[in-house]
């Protein structure tokens, strides 16, 4: 194929449907991304057009070229109204990714209207990323309360055995922290975990699931509005009282999409450490959680492509002419794999790069980076102090999800061995929500309450009671 010639700049040069382009969606993308980012890199350059389930696009490349993208909110808009191809009908009503470009949330907003909606979710937000609030510090113990609880209920009283760290761990574990913080009643947490999932797998339920979480979450801003608590929904109620449940629905949705990103983290964490690479093995050595969850960052972000930006006016970029309305797709696995990035981060430093682009740059960095980072470090550091870990598949027989949007594992099998009990203060901090006894109903409260009254117990734990003791 003919290379497009990378410095026209007129208004001659061919458009992004003209010009000859690449699959990305193949089986070599979903199984070696890192290969076929170089490849394309060798062949175009910082960036290069490809296709998404037939539809064109540009994929930017180049550590520089996605920092620009992403820092640029003023040319480089989120909203899909500006997507040249969809207005025009040229994305197939049945595009696999289209369902998550329907919703008009934060992540897909622009301009003076993100501008409020963020202001309101960064004060929301600020009492449980903030190490000086109290909710802050009652977070991080709830927080260690589920990771030992998760622990517990994989290991089922044995010493050791098989567990799938992926459904059995880091999954439900950023779904347990994100229920709680909004305040949902507990069997409706149930159905939001299991949405949640579907939506994030993009599977032909995605569509259904979504429209069931808007709803959810719209029921639930509607009832704290009437009933506020000491809740996420009700401080952004409280920080934007004129959205109406609707819009505040759509934000609560927009932080359950990011909460998948603390699975992927979790993950990925414990398959570097446990496929020997050495950078993180010496950060777990010396006890380093947060420079161990940095450093896989690097090495593998877990959202590897960010949501598409279209430029409002014709462009430059990477000395290719990008029209307005183009769909340009910028790679944060790509730009972390640029040679020019790579030769700056120093693999035998003790501390690694912050300048890298996991929680993106510019006005649409990922708000709750704190809550994100410190549930992922809380969960790697009590899962490694309290268990022994062997990976139970080779390497390269790992299922991966399709690596468009993240990069995470499908399931982690791994042989655990217990080595230190949970510990006293997290079991005593707060009411436990324990599996239910075998036959005892949803809501069941088990006899009389502690302190505080218990929660009640949920379908959530009898599914994950349901999965362990695989293998053993």
């Amino acid at each position: 194929m003919e290379r497009p010639d990378p410095h026209a700049q007129d208004s001659a040069a061919p458009r992004l449907e003209a010009l000859a382009t690449e699959p990305l969606m193949t089986r070599e993308f979903d199984q070696r991304p890192a290969v076929v980012y170089e490849r394309l890199r060798n062949r175009y350059g910082p960036v290069a057009p490809v296709t998404v389930h037939g539809v064109p696009m540009w994929l930017v490349l180049g550590y520089q070229e996605v920092f620009s993208v992403l820092r640029d909110d003023q040319l480089w808009r989120k909203d899909p109204a500006n997507w040249r191809a969809l207005r025009e009908g040229r994305v197939p009503p049945d595009w696999p990714m289209l369902p998550g470009y329907q919703v008009s949330h934060l992540l897909l907003k622009d301009g003076e209207d993100r501008a409020a909606v963020r202001a309101a979710l960064d004060a929301a937000l600020r009492p449980y990323q903030d190490p000086g609030q109290p909710q802050a510090a009652e977070l991080e113990t709830a927080v260690a309360r589920h990771v030992d609880e998760l622990i517990t209920v994989f290991a089922d009283g044995s010493g050791s055995g098989w567990v799938d760290l992926c459904a059995q761990f880091s999954r439900p574990l950023p779904l347990l922290v994100i229920n709680q913080m909004f305040g949902f009643p507990v069997e409706q947490g149930d159905d939001v975990f299991m949405d949640a999932w579907r939506m994030v797998d993009s599977g032909p339920d995605a569509a259904a699931a979504i429209e069931r979480l808007l709803a959810a979450t719209t029921q639930l801003a509607r009832h704290k509005k009437e009933h506020p608590g000491d809740d996420l929904t009700t401080r952004l109620i409280e920080a934007a009282p004129s959205l109406p449940p609707e819009q505040i629905g759509l934000e609560l949705y927009s932080v359950l999409v990011i909460s998948d990103q603390i699975n992927h983290a979790i993950a990925n964490s414990v398959l570097e450490v446990l496929t020997a690479n050495p950078q993180a093995r010496a950060s777990l050595s010396v006890g380093t959680y947060h420079e161990l969850v940095n450093r896989v960052l690097i090495a593998s972000p877990t959202w590897t492509n960010g949501t598409h930006r279209y430029p409002v006016t014709d462009t430059v970029l990477g000395g290719y002419r990008i029209a307005a309305g183009d769909a340009v797709l910028p790679s944060i696995a790509a730009a972390h794999a640029d040679p020019e990035f790579r030769k700056g981060l120093g693999d035998d430093a003790v501390a690694s790069s912050r300048g890298h682009l996991a929680w993106g740059a510019g006005a649409h960095r990922c708000p709750a980076q704190e809550l994100a980072e410190m549930v992922t470090v809380t969960a790697i550091s009590r899962l490694f102090d309290r268990c022994d870990l062997e990976l139970g598949l080779p390497p390269d027989q790992i299922p991966w999800r399709s690596p468009y949007y993240v990069k995470g594992v499908k399931a982690l099998p791994v042989r655990f061995r217990i080595r230190q009990p949970e510990r006293p203060a997290a079991a005593a901090a707060a009411p436990a929500y324990p599996p239910p006894a075998a036959g005892e109903a949803p809501g069941a409260a088990g006899g009389a309450p502690p302190r505080a009254a218990r929660p009640p117990r949920s379908r959530l734990w009898r599914f994950l009671a349901g999965l362990r003791g695989g293998g053993r």
